[in-house]
């Protein structure tokens, strides 16, 4: 067998190599956004410009118009996460309560929701989004990801892990069940909000099919749409539209920088969150 200080190196060369094959796609493309329009066309792997230049970003943003899919991702991920994180913990709230009636019932029907592929209701969504004038509009986006039976569940066992006697103690100074909801609950599960807004907000940042499915107003699609027709017109034949590789590599870097940027600062409640939700079911 291994001795330690053998099996520590040997992880350590590993990890180190799989560092390298998933950072080294990551800089090609770096580096192919800040090229030239001619030197981005170049073959072979480009690790730095040969001439630093951001013309890329300016047909990117001028022609393209990628400003535009990127604010309404932006809208939608920041308005559908904060309405899905506070109507989670709504329902986690009404889940824990100990009395609560058919508590065991409504568990099993949210249970059941997580195995209905989301395919599914796709054509009763179009339908219903439809009869209410929502299609090519990005309320459409929001209400259809509003709330998941994952994520109330997910909140529910939070709130479980707080003691009764706080509740109790609450209602006996005469405060109300929204002053124990706002004042007591949610500031002692923010571990569990920023864990179910996070996994949100991957989820609407990279939404595809439903923006593909409800949007057909140019004005309104989101990033990643955008990406895809970016990629397309990359590879047209056409001399008209014809898109270079800089431009394309920077239309995924203005994609990547948010999430780049944001998991950083809360990845340590993230994992505080995942773990105290995974301790209780």
């Amino acid at each position: 067998m291994l001795n330690d200080k053998k099996f520590s190196l040997y992880s350590l060369i590993l990890m180190a190599l799989m560092s390298v094959m998933m950072l080294l796609p990551l800089w090609n493309v770096i580096a192919t956004a800040f090229s030239t329009n001619l030197d981005s066309m170049k073959p072979g792997l480009l690790l730095w410009p040969e001439t630093f230049s951001v013309e890329g970003f300016e047909v990117l943003f001028n022609r393209l118009e990628f400003w535009r899919p990127f604010a309404n991702t932006m809208f939608v991920t920041v308005i559908g996460v904060f309405l899905h994180v506070f109507l989670a913990s709504v329902g986690g709230y009404v889940m824990a309560q100990p009395n609560l009636p058919g508590k065991h019932f409504l568990t099993g029907i949210i249970l059941l929701t997580l195995t209905i592929p989301s395919q599914i209701i796709m054509v009763p969504l179009f339908i219903v989004f439809k009869d209410f004038h929502l299609l090519n509009t990005l309320t459409s986006l929001i209400v259809a990801e509003l709330v998941s039976g994952f994520s109330i569940l997910l909140m529910r066992n939070y709130f479980e892990q707080i003691p009764h006697s706080l509740l109790e103690a609450a209602r006996i100074d005469g405060a109300s069940n929204l002053t124990i909801f706002f004042k007591v609950y949610l500031p002692l599960t923010i571990p569990g909000l920023i864990t179910v807004g996070l996994f949100d907000v991957v989820r609407k940042y990279n939404m595809f099919v439903k923006p593909l499915i409800f949007i057909n107003d140019p004005e309104k699609i989101t990033l990643q749409i955008a990406l895809k027709s970016i990629v397309m017109l990359d590879n047209s034949t056409s001399s008209s539209d014809i898109v270079t590789n800089n431009v394309v590599a920077g239309a995924i870097v203005v994609a990547l920088v948010p999430l780049v940027l944001f998991y950083p600062y809360i990845q340590k409640f993230f994992i505080k969150g995942a773990h105290a939700g995974a301790e209780k079911g």
